[in-house]
């Protein structure tokens, strides 16, 4: 929240608003000596063992009195980093930084600091507490959660809220101290505070031979490990106290806007995030880093020892999004930890034809077991899905089925069914007045399941698809038990729904693609669910995607624009097939549609809208655009990670064929207001070469395009009633959040500014716990830009 500089004399910083740029730096954290012993400063500089930090950190680069001291370079999880000596003056001892000094300097920016978090707080809980069930901090043994924990103290009863530490069972020893002693001090202070403990239902080793290693693309860790936990408990204690219903709760956490691009788009209160009970509260999301180590110095708060190692964050012991830094601190202190995890690793490979010690080595020291997009390499211990499909009917077999189809089938609607004189088990499922039938039968470890008379219902067969995936591939992890609002489904040890209860919502189907985790993780693509593959259609654009300056060229003259341009050979063919892909030339003519003539009247407007509605039909006309929109999660990735991604979701392409629409699209970010206003992909470059796309979304969005792509979707999927919660679902393709990033405090915003329009195109109904969005079926996508612009 505040700037930082250099204050050289007390070897400290200085917390202030009025710092200039020449003097504001990068907010540091203080370097203590258990971390410069690792590192081997001794060899250097005297410095005593204290408990007060000596140095200062920005990175990997050490400061004293604002001098640059030395850096660490390379090192992994294998490799002891390098120490480079910077400054070679005749400084020879180190002393500890003065605390007393160091708060005195900046004790009126932390108590403005600390008032408003505390004052946050105290509304938040004065505006929920008579909507929620439980207040809760979600405490993880590291310093933001300390500084939130200490915060809610001050403010809450002890008897108001309760402490949940998620113990995933990867948590460094240091955590699990931090989380004792926590517990200890508080319950001395505050002996009604209750500390609970939520723990995934099986050991995180079991999952990870379940769903393979977890990477940057298959995160399973965090719902399995974390998050499910936390709300099982939640539910567990709300029936102990024999309440109704589902429990609702308000987190306090220590989420901070600093940490990454992604969670500098938090809202500081969000509902639904993770699951649909549960409303996230963020009192310290605009501080960083420095405010949190001052705040701790100053309220003599015990740091988890792992940050006196040099650990900039504490978490799990092996993360695919951890850094070589913290790979090597972590496997430095603990490698009879890691090596659990290592050896989970390279079990996986021989199935990757990696046999090489030094090749395996490399690959797990680059990090590249976190790129894994599929499932090839993982042993599902014969366990399988395959579907044959007609136009009406469906056929599935499952090899070594691990759960009970018709007690999955119960979530979709009334199920009936017997044994005929074939030992076949024939059934009918009656969802709503429709009555779809089918047909079971087994044979040693398989099971054949025909479904028939499903027809052309895209909802019905994906829910179908969903069951058994479920059937197939269920290890009773917990996730999609969190999403059930009555309770009906519980998955431990085994599943079983109660029929009285379960009202077909598909909440348990929908909250992740394919209905199941695991399938997601361990199941290689087969052109099933967001990508279908095609015999042609994704490489032709050459490398070149679509550029302003094009675009603008083209609304200024459509009519005469394919005959007279400035684009070269291959750039103009290209630009055809954007243009016919996001729907401003007609696909068979080649004459301009009555989109591009409302576009070309946009003038007036912000330019930046008719790029979000060229965003929003591309999302459903061009393959990759497709692809990136479904299929990448809002985060970074290199250039490889892409392509690795789009081999695994379209196998049937040669490696080749894949790299020219990547690159056309990149392309695209890179040269229209898409990628850095837009931030569907920010690029970081060094000179020309392309080393990060950063897909970040915007809250940015004009409420037009937001209208225009809700018809779209409701166009797509054939319905006009629609929900708000449906967007923000794992597996929900094209809304607003797939294709711009919106968050749902500003969706909604959207939603009532729209409901206000004299014509009346979206009504929705937001009170309570209700969520509906209401369209007109007498209108299409286009007619709203008339509507809207007029």
């Amino acid at each position: 929240m505040y700037k930082i500089k250099w204050e050289s004399k007390i070897n400290g910083i200085l917390l202030d608003d009025k710092i200039n740029d020449k003097e504001e730096i990068v907010p540091p954290r203080p370097v203590f000596y258990q971390e410069m012993d690792m590192l081997g400063f001794d060899t250097y500089w005297e410095y005593p063992k204290s408990k007060k930090p000596l140095l200062w950190a920005i990175g990997r680069r050490y400061y004293h009195k604002g001098k640059f001291l030395a850096e660490a370079k390379g090192g992994n999880i294998y490799e002891h980093p390098e120490l480079i000596v910077k400054y070679k003056g005749k400084l020879k001892k180190l002393k500890p930084i003065n605390i007393k000094s160091l708060i005195k300097k900046n004790k009126e920016a932390i108590a403005t600091l600390e008032n408003e978090a505390m004052d946050f707080v105290q509304h938040a809980h004065k505006k929920h507490k008579d909507k929620v069930d439980y207040f809760s901090v979600s405490f993880s043994g590291g310093k933001d959660s300390q500084v939130v924990l200490d915060i809610v103290s001050r403010v809450l009863a002890p008897d108001e809220y309760m402490v949940i530490f998620t113990d995933t069972g990867m948590e460094i020893p240091f955590t699990h101290e931090s989380v004792k002693k926590t517990k200890e001090k508080y319950q001395k202070l505050y002996p009604e505070l209750k500390f609970h403990t939520a723990k995934p239902p099986k050991d995180t080793l079991v999952f990870w031979d379940k769903f393979g290693p977890p990477s940057r693309f298959q995160r399973w860790c965090c719902s399995v490990c974390k998050t499910a936990p936390f709300a099982n408990l939640i539910r567990k204690i709300h029936d102990e106290e024999e309440k109704n219903g589902q429990p609702n709760i308000l987190v306090f956490e220590g989420v901070r806007a600093e940490e990454s691009d992604r969670r500098s788009e938090y809202l500081r209160e969000a509902k639904s995030v993770k699951h649909i009970s549960i409303t996230n509260d963020r009192p310290l999301l605009y501080w960083n880093t420095t405010e949190i180590y001052l705040y701790l110095l100053y309220r003599n708060i015990e740091l988890n020892e792992g940050y006196l190692h040099g650990l900039q964050r504490v978490g799990c012991s092996i993360c695919p999004f951890a850094s070589e830094w913290s790979e090597y601190i972590i496997n430095f202190l603990f490698p009879e930890l890691t090596d659990e995890y290592i050896s989970k690793i390279k079990s996986t490979l021989k199935y990757a034809g990696l046999k090489s010690p030094n090749k395996i080595k490399h690959y797990i020291s680059k990090g590249q077991w976190k790129k894994r997009a599929g499932g090839k390499n993982i042993n599902a211990g014969g366990t399988s899905l395959d579907f044959v499909q007609d136009n009406q009917n469906l056929k599935a077999i499952l090899k070594k089925p691990r759960e009970d189809f018709f007690e999955w089938l119960n979530v979709v609607g009334e199920i009936l069914h017997k044994k005929d004189k074939n030992n076949k088990t024939i059934g009918e499922v009656r969802i709503g007045k429709t009555f779809i039938t089918y047909e079971v039968s087994d044979d040693k470890n398989n099971r054949v399941v025909k479904i028939k008379g499903i027809g052309d219902d895209i909802v019905l067969q994906t829910r179908l698809k969903k069951v058994l995936y479920k059937s197939a591939y269920c290890v009773h992890c917990g996730v999609c038990a969190v999403e059930c609002p009555t309770k009906a489904l519980k998955v431990v040890p085994t599943v079983r729904i109660d029929k009285n209860l379960c009202r077909h919502c598909s909440n348990c189907l929908d909250f992740t693609y394919k209905g199941c985790l695991v399938a997601k993780s361990i199941n290689e693509s087969t052109g099933d669910g967001h990508m279908k593959k095609k015999s042609s259609g994704i490489d032709r654009y050459s490398t070149f995607g679509m550029r302003k300056e094009w675009l603008e060229d083209f609304l200024n003259n459509p009519d005469g624009w394919l005959d007279k341009n400035s684009l070269g050979p291959k750039q103009k063919p290209a630009m055809r097939w954007w243009l016919k892909e996001s729907e401003l030339l007609d696909s068979a003519t080649n004459n301009p549609t009555e989109l591009c003539t409302i576009l070309n009247n946009f003038k007036s407007h912000t330019y930046n809208l008719i790029w979000e509605i060229v965003w929003v039909n591309l999302g459903y006309g061009s393959l990759i655009v497709k692809w990136y929109v479904n299929n990448v999660s809002f985060g970074n990735y290199t250039k490889e990670e892409l392509l690795l991604m789009l081999m695994n979701d379209l196998p049937g392409y040669a490696e080749g064929t894949l790299k020219n629409p990547r690159d056309a699209l990149v392309n695209m970010l890179d040269k229209s207001p898409l990628g850095n206003e837009l931030r569907l992909g920010v690029l970081t470059k060094k000179g020309n070469a392309v080393k990060l796309i950063k897909k970040i979304g915007t809250d940015q969005v004009t409420p037009i395009a937001v209208a225009y792509s809700l018809y779209k979707f409701a166009e797509d999927k054939k319905r006009y009633d629609l929900t708000v919660s449906e967007f923000y679902k794992e597996h929900c393709d094209r809304g607003p959040y797939r294709l711009f990033g919106l968050s749902r405090g500003k969706f909604e915003d959207i939603l009532r500014y729209l409901q206000e329009n004299k014509n009346q195109v979206v009504r929705v109904d937001l009170a309570a716990d209700l969520d509906n969005i209401f369209l007109r079926e007498d209108l299409k996508a286009v007619d709203i830009l008339k509507l809207l612009t007029s």
